[in-house]
């Protein structure tokens, strides 16, 4: 990749790891105060979960999909200042209209999503009240974030989300301080004050994140003022993208429902049909925590990297220079796979150190019941997090179409998955039945999607390089799963801790010690086999961090490229080609 791609990869993986880190304090303190398993737990979950879902369905795709393409067109313009305040006056405009209609729709809005027991549903509709302002300041955050990226100012779009996660934690950790944990309490416990200072705190945190943004906008240049208006900003040329992207995230959230409808009636469904108390089921507090942690290193890397590259490639198609952007996203694909194999099989080994380690306020059975799911969707991250940066490939050429044929397919697979399982399995299983999936759902129309990808690029999207890289990477993960999987419990012996089928003992510093042992053993493994099967990426790695050392680049006096030999890219060597649509 490109210095400047480097450079703003690195901002956004330092900015999301702070976010991260703070984000994980805030998922201790959360499961601290309610828990895991149980009716508040899981309409906790769900009622935070529901703005953020709806945001997407009405307009994050919108704003995704179109909205960096047509800045990075705007910029170019003679009047982007009055064309970006009439971007941001539409947007703010319809995202006002559609919290407020939501905020109205919330008791229907809960119906539809949650399936639970009366005091899961009368808790979940307060909680998701409380919620829905997010919206707003969701996609705030998202138009003026776009704006700074595109600028190539990403700093405080990086880090504003640490702000958000300091804020919830001290809401979560006044609530534990005066209230304790409420995991058992009864429904009328929760009176406005409660709910305020867990819901609330956190839609305060996103406002924040949102409104700090305007800060650098102003730096920058640009001087924000309400103008409305909507001719000039390109609505016309959006308009087939902003269609498609809204068939996206409908088909997605279909999906979405039946996922959390399964997850919230599992408890319930048990206790009427198994007899089983519904603390001791795996519900949507445990898939949602399971999720939170899986999606750690993919917010990190995946993220950071699809969001670094995504104006860079859409510059490129925008110039009608396939060659660099097939030069990007192959070089983004491959390292991301390298990446992303590694903590595929990091999940599948130690899922239980790393629930422990990072939620230290759970029981060991608490955490048992996030190992499934867990370890089911780490079996398809390389697959999701490579899907995240095609997806944005597909918006930089104003494609929508073939991004809603693989949603369409991956959902269809995902429901397909969940309706038989629920029939044949019990609801004990069901949590795992939802990460498994999720990773079929990505896997099986994988290959459909490297198609219509390559026919994007007249043919030609590098596709053995890439091809023989992921291969090279999945070959080393097997590789790796095989022998943590076999080292596990000796490890689980040497630091003491005690493990059986639906419970244990194992404190943090047992998590800790034993995830760090478990962790350098697959990545001996892991890297050896790439070693072995001479991957290129892996020596392009190599020579990047040595290159940065300080002193051993300047050894040499010369710029390296992947492979040790001075040379340009095809991009580089000025090939042009026609952005054929």
């Amino acid at each position: 990749m490109s210095s400047s791609v480097g450079r703003n990869s690195l901002i956004m993986a330092s900015g999301t790891a702070a976010s991260r880190v703070t984000g994980q304090v805030r998922t201790i303190l959360l499961a601290w105060a309610l828990g895991t398993t149980g009716y508040a737990a899981n309409a906790y979950q769900a009622g935070s979960m529901i703005p953020q879902v709806i945001y997407t369905l009405v307009s994050g795709g919108i704003f995704n999909a179109v909205l960096v393409p047509q800045i990075v067109r705007t910029l170019k313009a003679k009047d982007a200042e009055t064309k970006l305040n009439k971007l941001i006056t539409l947007a703010i405009t319809m995202l006002l209209g559609v919290t407020l209609l939501m905020a109205i729709a919330t008791p229907l809005l809960t119906r539809l999503y949650v399936n639970g027991s009366p005091e899961t549903m009368a808790l979940a509709t307060s909680f998701t009240l409380w919620c829905m302002p997010q919206i707003f300041f969701y996609g705030l955050y998202t138009v003026v974030g776009q704006i700074l990226a595109a600028k190539d100012h990403f700093v405080t779009y990086a880090w504003s989300s640490v702000g958000a996660n300091v804020i919830s934690c001290i809401g979560f950790g006044t609530f534990i301080a005066l209230f304790g944990r409420a995991t058992e309490r009864p429904l009328e416990f929760w009176t406005p004050t409660k709910i305020a200072l867990t819901a609330g705190a956190w839609t305060l945190g996103v406002a924040f994140q949102a409104l700090v943004l305007f800060i650098p906008l102003t730096k920058i240049g640009l001087r924000n003022r309400p103008k409305f208006g909507i001719h000039g900003i390109g609505l016309r040329s959006m308009g087939p993208v902003a269609i498609w992207s809204v068939g996206i995230v409908i088909v997605d959230q279909i999906g979405n429902i039946l996922i959390t409808r399964v997850a919230t009636s599992a408890p319930l469904t048990a206790q009427l049909k198994l007899h089983i108390n519904p603390l001791d089921v795996a519900g949507n507090a445990t898939y949602q925590n399971a999720y939170t942690i899986y999606m750690l290193p993919y917010s990190l890397i995946a993220v950071s990297v699809a969001t670094a590259i995504f104006p860079k490639i859409s510059r490129a198609i925008a110039e009608r220079n396939l060659a660099e952007a097939r030069n990007d996203l192959s070089q983004s694909l491959r390292v991301m796979g390298l990446i992303m194999c590694f903590f595929g099989a990091a999940f599948v080994v130690l899922p239980l150190p790393i629930i422990l380690s990072l939620l230290p306020s759970v029981t060991v059975r608490e955490a048992l019941l996030m190992c499934g799911p867990l370890v089911a969707l780490g079996f398809g991250i390389p697959f999701a997090s490579s899907y995240l940066i095609i997806q944005r490939t597909f918006y930089s050429f104003e494609d929508g179409r073939n991004p809603f044929l693989f949603t369409v397919m991956s959902i269809g697979t995902q429901v397909i998955v969940l309706l038989v399982g629920e029939a044949v399995l019990p609801p004990t299983d069901w949590v795992t039945l939802i990460g498994v999936s999720g990773t079929l759902s990505f896997m099986l129309p994988f290959p459909i999607l490297f198609v219509m990808l390559r026919k994007r690029f007249n043919g030609n999207v590098d596709g053995r390089r890439i091809f023989l890289s992921y291969a090279k990477s999945i070959i080393a993960e097997i590789a790796a799963i095989a022998v943590g999987l076999f080292c596990r419990d000796g490890v689980y012996r040497l630091v003491g801790a005690r493990i059986g089928r639906d419970d244990g003992a194992m404190n943090w510093g047992q998590a800790v010690l034993s995830a760090m042992i478990l962790a350098i053993i697959i990545a001996i493994v892991y890297l050896a086999c790439l070693w072995a099967l001479r991957s290129e990426e892996l020596a392009s790695m190599k020579t990047i961090i040595v290159s940065h050392i300080h002193g051993l680049a300047g050894r040499s006096g010369k710029p390296t490229s992947p492979n040790g030999k001075l040379g340009r890219s095809d991009a580089e060597n000025g090939e042009q080609e026609q952005n054929h649509k």
